[in-house]
């Protein structure tokens, strides 16, 4: 028998601008009580040994149900949308609308997500091999933009991912759209309207700028000019 009292208690583990944004932000927008604490990966707290009691793996984010631990993005933004169904955070289970947000959250942790890595971090697949690295960041580059020119043809037609409402897969892409404006990239950005459209929307939700707000109280990292005006605090990027 499930235990679980309802609504659980809820506590998210993110890392600030990390893809944990995302369900940072579909959490804001649940209307649950949740805690959030923020895991310091750049200190490696998520090799620590407290981390990894709480989650084997060292990934980031995590989310403790109760006495409960669950692991990967798309997890975590499925389960939290279900949780509140009226607030219609995704599809109804069971829908191809349902079966479309999945599409579109799979591309991104499969896709858009390993590109950017390979380019940030291309030694974590290259090594210690100089060579190796430089040809994983090239390669790399030229996934990320074939990925987000994907992202683009995707929204031909549509307002948000799914259609003409705010979804979590829009908090989803919102994350990855802010990484794009990241200089280590090295390369020029494809056209991206839809994609920059998208992004302006979801960034008028108080619940965007409210966990923003929170993740840049625990470190400072650059959003694009655009967002914010001439002023923005450019201390670190993720």
């Amino acid at each position: 028998m499930n235990t679980t009292p309802f609504p659980p208690e809820l506590t998210l583990y993110y890392s600030p601008k990390a893809c944990s944004l995302a369900p940072h932000i579909v959490l804001e927008e649940s209307g649950l009580r949740y805690s959030a604490r923020s895991v310091n990966i750049r200190a490696g707290e998520h090799r620590g040994a407290d981390y990894l009691l709480l989650n084997p793996s060292g990934t980031v984010p995590s989310l403790a149900i109760g006495e409960q631990i669950l692991t990967e993005s798309q997890a975590l933004l499925t389960y939290l949308a279900d949780l509140v169904p009226e607030r219609e955070l995704l599809p109804r289970p069971g829908t191809l609308a349902r079966a479309r947000a999945h599409e579109w959250m799979n591309f991104i942790s499969s896709s858009l997500h390993p590109a950017y890595r390979a380019v940030f971090r291309p030694q974590s697949y290259g090594g210690d091999s100089p060579e190796a690295v430089e040809s994983v960041r090239v390669r790399g580059q030229e996934r990320l933009l074939h990925a987000l020119k994907t992202v683009e043809q995707r929204l031909s037609g549509n307002i948000y991912a799914l259609g003409n409402a705010f979804s979590a897969v829009d908090a989803y892409l919102f994350v990855f759209y802010l990484w794009s404006f990241d200089e280590r990239l090295g390369c020029e950005m494809p056209e991206r309207s839809r994609y920059r459209a998208l992004a302006h929307l979801v960034w008028q939700r108080n619940s965007v700028r409210k966990v923003v707000a929170r993740e840049r109280g625990v470190r400072p990292y650059e959003l694009p000019i655009e967002f914010t005006g001439a002023d923005a605090s450019t201390t670190e990027v993720a």
